[in-house]
């Protein structure tokens, strides 16, 4: 569901090891499983994250008892492309990639029921690094650049079933299927005058698992909606298609919280948190410490103007982040802000969303190199009315 697009860090570092410089250039891509993506829509991008339980039909795929308040069956989708920009004492350089945190289709019936299905990408693995360093042969040194990437990652789809049970309850359950495949790319020049052949190395590593989710909305007064949900995975199976080598490893237990509150007709308010069971599941999986992960958002949206056949909204949030792989030891935070706008066209037959978040990740005291990013979102969804 990603894909690289642009890398330049460079590594002068010809008196360390190449091990010691590639875990230290990449904060997310290249450290444990990856980069963890949330299945958000743009809305709820530019509102601080907040896609648990909103007002005005939920877009994000991160509670499954959301699908039972639409009226009209619908597809929707989020194009989300990122600039990072790497500072820290071995590396500099940016990587641009781009993802799609969730497809989704929602089919409602009889009034109080809905199903649906979702993808979208759930851990990135798209990285790269580029390093010089020597060979230390009897013969004298010999310099050489190396290059290795990753491109890929781990996707998540789910089969959603929701209905409202009660007047002002709402309960959803999803399966979920976790696929992708990554593909880890190794190669060595020499100078032309050096009597060297290139080295070239390609491996494709597949992931399969599945779990299960479940959600519930409760809306105590028209103006408010509480939501929370949980996930849970039998555990992912990673193969080598190379070797046949394969390692199964956990994934972790999940819970969001979260509610919105139409303040007044034109102002909604809206927060989420989550935590996520990192630690303790990548016990398996070489060089990798993760620890358990939290995250806290929240925004407002504001509607500029509303008619019968369109609406624009404003909106403006932020978010806090711990994420789970350890980078030089240490743990490794997110935070951001983020403004967005939205409009609805044609009655509520379509709507275009889009959100632009500013950002920063790690540290460079605690983890020897730290991420600046720009993210932009774009969401585009039509309903049949």
């Amino acid at each position: 569901m990603s894909r690289r697009l642009l890398l330049t860090l460079l590594v002068v570092a010809s008196a360390l090891a190449p091990a010691r410089a590639l875990a230290q250039v990449n904060l997310l891509g290249a450290t444990g499983l990856g980069r963890r993506v949330l299945a958000l829509d743009a809305r709820a991008r530019a509102m601080g994250g907040a896609g648990v339980a909103l007002h005005g039909g939920n877009l994000s795929a991160i509670n499954p008892a959301a699908a039972a308040r639409f009226n009209a069956s619908g597809i929707w989708t989020t194009y989300m492309p990122e600039r990072r920009k790497v500072e820290g004492e071995l590396a500099n350089g940016s990587v641009t990639t781009e993802d799609v945190p969730v497809i989704r289709l929602v089919f409602p019936w009889g009034g109080r029921w809905a199903v649906g299905v979702s993808a979208g990408a759930y851990l990135d693995q798209d990285w790269g690094v580029q390093f010089f360093d020597t060979l230390n042969l009897a013969t004298g040194e010999v310099p050489y650049e190396e290059i290795r990437t990753s491109d890929g990652g781990v996707s998540q789809v789910r089969l959603d079933l929701a209905g409202i049970i009660a007047e002002d309850w709402s309960l959803g359950g999803s399966f979920l299927f976790y696929t992708g495949q990554s593909r880890r790319r190794v190669s060595r020049g020499f100078e032309a005058d050096v009597e060297f052949i290139p080295f070239q190395k390609s491996v494709a590593i597949d992931y399969r698992g599945w779990g299960l989710a479940l959600g519930l909305e409760f809306q105590p007064i028209p103006e408010m909606i509480l939501g929370a949900s949980g996930s849970w995975a039998e555990g992912l199976t990673i193969s080598n298609d190379t070797t046949g080598e394969s390692l199964s490893i956990g994934l972790p237990l999940s819970f969001n919280l979260g509610g919105s509150w139409q303040l007044t007709p034109d102002l909604l308010t809206a927060l989420s948190f989550y935590w996520e069971g990192w630690e303790g599941v990548v016990d398996d999986l070489p060089n990798a410490t993760a620890v358990d992960i939290w995250g806290v958002g929240g925004g407002v949206e504001l509607a500029l103007s509303r008619g019968e056949n369109s609406s624009l909204f404003v909106r403006g949030g932020g978010h806090l982040d711990r994420l789970p792989f350890e980078v030089s030891g240490a743990t490794v935070s997110d935070r951001g802000l983020s403004l967005g706008a939205g409009v609805i066209l044609g009655g509520g037959r379509a709507r275009f969303d889009t959100s632009f978040e500013l950002g920063k990740r790690g540290n460079i005291d605690k983890n020897g190199v730290e991420e600046s990013y720009t993210r932009f979102s774009f969401g585009a969804a039509v309903f049949a009315r």
